[in-house]
């Protein structure tokens, strides 16, 4: 659940990292809030934009299981997997 929430996350930064890269190619400073306080709108979209694509692409694009789920047990003191059977 970690590396999914990172993985949307990461997704999310992308905009930012580009941007901070832009600046520092055009020789300004990226570290004021002036230099950000115009594009912070766009490039929150675009980060949201890029979540819920991968959220969809991921949806679409995952394995699905068919048949019964058997939930995890308790079997001779042991947890036993939960499978699909």
């Amino acid at each position: 659940m970690t590396r999914a929430l990172l993985t949307e996350f990461a997704f999310f930064l992308i905009p930012f990292a580009i941007f901070f890269i832009y600046l520092l190619l055009r020789q300004r400073n990226p570290l004021t809030f002036s230099a950000w306080e115009k594009s912070i709108p766009i490039l929150v979209l675009v980060g949201g934009g890029l979540v819920v694509a991968s959220l969809l692409y991921t949806g679409f694009t995952a394995e699905r299981s068919t048949g019964t789920y058997t939930p995890p047990s308790l079997q001779d003191g042991q947890v036993a997997p939960g499978r699909f059977d």
